[in-house]
């Protein structure tokens, strides 16, 4: 027996399906409930639902409308960062500021040519 063998007795030995197959199976034991992950989602559900509500029931003149509905896609996208890309769970989030800085780059880039196209699609035929 090897000494990865002797710190962990379900390792595979190479005698069998059995074996290996009791080595892969999932273990629930270990695994805790991901309450944050299901907190987090039910907080974006209710911000998507404000935005909505707020959008098709004019509940507020439009720059303020605007300016609250930027808002809420904001803190939207802070708890998709924080909670669901497990921003906050690597090593430091150094390594994460060029990525993320590209991806918002990209991203305005996008937002800016498209609404750049749609106010000359007039003249486009």
């Amino acid at each position: 027996m090897d000494d990865y063998q002797v710190h962990h007795p379900d390792a595979p030995s190479g005698h069998g399906d059995e074996v290996e197959l009791g080595f892969l199976a999932p273990r629930f034991h270990t695994a805790r409930f991901p309450g944050m992950q299901v907190a987090g989602y039910i907080l974006s559900l209710i911000l998507t639902l404000i935005a909505f509500g707020m959008v098709a029931y004019h509940w507020l003149p439009l720059s303020a409308l605007v300016t609250v509905i930027i808002i809420i896609a904001l803190i939207q996208g802070a708890l998709q960062l924080g909670i669901f890309m497990h921003l906050r769970e690597a090593r430091g989030t150094i390594w994460h500021l060029p990525v993320l800085g590209l991806a918002l780059f990209i991203g305005l880039g996008i937002v800016a040519f498209s609404i750049w196209i749609m106010l000359f699609k007039s003249g486009v035929s």
